[in-house]
């Protein structure tokens, strides 16, 4: 007699549907978006003059909105993973 585990185990693959598959797409877009913020903003700090926003303000209000997104998107495909 199968164990529950050995169940779940064996159903995990047949359930990413394409629901998941975009989820998982966006999300990996949103932190390459991440990446390259990041490099943004180190750019930036080396030289001053380089690719920068009418004011400060805009830039934190930009990354902390990146960072938000990110932060939901990958919580909640790590939710959605352990629900399989």
């Amino acid at each position: 007699m199968p164990t529950e585990t050995t169940q779940r185990d064996g159903q995990a693959g047949s359930q990413s549907g394409p629901a998941n598959s975009w989820l998982e797409r966006l999300t990996g877009t949103i932190l390459l978006v991440v990446l390259a913020a990041l490099a943004w903003m180190v750019s930036a700090a080396i030289w001053p003059g380089f690719g920068r926003l009418p004011s400060v303000e805009h830039e934190v209000v930009l990354m902390l909105a990146l960072l938000a997104t990110a932060l939901l998107l990958v919580s909640l495909v790590a939710l959605l993973h352990t629900r399989r």
